[in-house]
């Protein structure tokens, strides 16, 4: 079953209001994800959760085995596209899904993290919506008051 468009991502509480993790939005032949958080280690966190989310149920993803991922670029924006291609490397390569995510460090130029989840079962894990990267086009990353947000564009 392909992944609807129009799915919201769980909210997380700041203060007394909840606020949305991640919305998907339409985009010729591709996913679109705009990704809030009150942190930038929290838009590292919701873009892994909602690209596991298109490319599975994440709640049938148990934390059997942890990974550490770590990812170098130039700037928040540049390590984000390598950060979610580096998922879909392991899931391609490995078969590994991930349902948590522990940023150990994280600077405008290294990101250090601790993945956990399981290796990919056909039978638990149907596939949603085929990814094959993460892409530049309308890439953004940035802070609008007391929020971070960020958006990015996924070739399906």
């Amino acid at each position: 079953m392909p992944f609807r468009k129009s799915a919201v991502g769980r909210a997380f509480f700041r203060g007394s209001a909840a606020v949305r993790k991640f919305t998907l939005i339409d985009h010729t032949a591709d996913i679109g994800i705009r990704i809030f958080g009150e942190s930038p280690q929290e838009i590292f966190v919701h873009a892994a959760e909602a690209f596991f989310q298109i490319l599975t149920d994440p709640r049938k993803i148990e934390k059997m085995i942890s990974h550490e991922v770590s990812i170098q670029g130039r700037g928040f924006e540049e390590m984000l596209v390598a950060w979610l291609n580096e998922f879909i490397y392991l899931f391609d390569t490995r078969g590994l899904l991930f349902t948590e995510f522990e940023i150990l460090s994280l600077d405008e130029h290294k990101v250090d993290a601790l993945a956990r989840g399981e290796t990919y079962d056909e039978e638990r894990h149907p596939i949603r919506t085929a990814v094959k990267g993460a892409t530049y086009h309308q890439l953004r990353v940035y802070r609008e008051r007391d929020i971070w947000r960020a958006q990015i564009i996924l070739d399906i």
